[in-house]
């Protein structure tokens, strides 16, 4: 017997209990979490449905309002598929689920709960031969319409202009958000984004702190170009020890993100909020860790240009040399005053930073980094303040 289970994100613990159980019982069994996972997920979805003997839906608030698993059960009573309700968190049913009889297996030991379990799956109905013709194919659910719109070329300004209306909508929806922000991303590495278009993305993709793409915790700082380890959860304040995602686009797509060209048609916006960097061969910092992103290599030296009109820059440029101990490049960004001693002023062994935020517009200009320590994880946040010395930002000592 295959059983298909459809289940909402925020239960894959339940649905993964349910699948050991299932396994137990000798039955084969695939999961879906009822949003996109590539760009033939819906595709494959269809498929395993029209294949199972049995189809459940894991029930809670989060999946009757999931799009995507609404529109599997749905496709599973066309195609005459015995469905079955297990129930993660107790919720109203949606009318396809409502005649489907309802297993609940909260408290219940496992001695107990996988014979009650068989007892209910035997006496489901046979699933009856599939229907000939088979009825239409549902539309995509989510955004896959949008994200092949994206991936056209030539679109109109119109056109675009829409699209980034749609997604500013549906980033409202904590369900889909993550997936939003990717298409977001991929809709600012389009080079034929008007000049005012751009600024509204650049404006939506500003530095700050999002809700976590991945719920594991409250809130998640984005730099403007990636995902951070710095995390906010139950009014604490903390960097995590682990690799973060290496995308901007966290909605399970394996699509890369392609890179923005470089294009003086449309410069990044100047703002004390946008914290961007010049597309060169740099250093990406991302939490407790570096991800190297290099056009070009000369003699095993990574290739820095410490020159910038922009403090900005030259506040990322700081701090991916720290975070590598690069101290012919930190002396480079460091003021007159400190160059002599900028090893020791700031590098500290075992301590890696996160730029936090860019106050461009103070006077004068300033950034906030936070200092974690490998070994006890204990946080520290310093703000520097920037001179600008033969047309050049560099970072001076703390003040405080």
């Amino acid at each position: 017997m295959q059983v298909f289970v459809s289940h909402a994100p925020s239960d894959r613990d339940v649905a993964a209990g349910l699948r050991a159980d299932l396994a137990q019982l000798g039955r084969q069994v695939s999961l879906d979490r009822g949003e996109p996972t590539g760009a033939r997920w819906w595709e494959g979805v269809l498929q395993r449905v029209q294949r199972c003997d049995v189809f459940v839906l894991v029930a809670s608030p989060a999946a009757v309002r999931s799009p995507g698993c609404l529109a599997a059960l749905r496709y599973a009573r066309a195609l005459r598929r015995p469905v079955l309700v297990v129930t993660a968190v107790a919720t109203a049913l949606p009318a396809d689920a409502e005649t489907a009889p309802v297993f609940a297996p909260a408290g219940m030991e496992i001695s107990e709960r996988v014979p009650k379990l068989r007892g209910v799956l035997l006496a489901l109905p046979a699933a009856p031969p599939l229907p000939d013709p088979l009825p239409a194919d549902p539309a995509v659910p989510y955004l896959d319409p949008i994200r092949q719109r994206l991936d056209e070329p030539g679109l109109e300004p119109a056109e675009l202009r829409e699209l980034l209306r749609q997604l500013r909508l549906r980033l409202r929806d904590e369900h889909e958000r993550a997936a939003v922000w990717g298409l977001l991303v991929r809709m600012r590495a389009r080079t034929d984004l008007p000049a005012p278009l751009a600024a509204e993305v650049e404006k939506v993709l500003a530095p700050g702190w999002q809700p976590d793409p991945e719920r594991r915790v409250e809130k998640r700082y984005w730099d403007g170009q990636a995902w951070t380890t710095l995390v906010r959860h139950e009014n604490r304040e903390f960097n995590e020890r682990r690799v973060p995602p290496p995308e901007a686009t966290w909605s399970g797509d394996p699509t890369p993100t392609r890179p923005r060209p470089t294009t003086a048609a449309r410069p990044a916006p100047k703002s004390k909020a946008v914290v961007r960097t010049q597309d060169r061969t740099r250093l990406f910092v991302i939490g407790g860790g570096v991800v190297v992103i290099a056009a070009a290599v000369v003699a095993g030296v990574l290739l820095f240009d410490p020159s910038s009109s922009d403090p900005t820059a030259a506040a990322r440029e700081f701090v991916d040399a720290v975070n590598i101990a690069d101290t012919t490049v930190l002396a480079q960004l460091t003021c007159e005053r400190d160059r002599p001693r900028a090893a020791d002023i700031f590098l500290r062994p075992g301590t890696r930073f996160t730029l936090e935020s860019v106050d461009a517009d103070a006077d004068p200009p300033s950034f906030t980094i936070l200092a974690t320590d490998a070994a006890t994880t204990a946080t520290d946040r310093r703000t520097y303040p920037m001179v600008e010395e033969s047309g050049e930002w560099l970072v001076c000592q703390s003040t405080r």
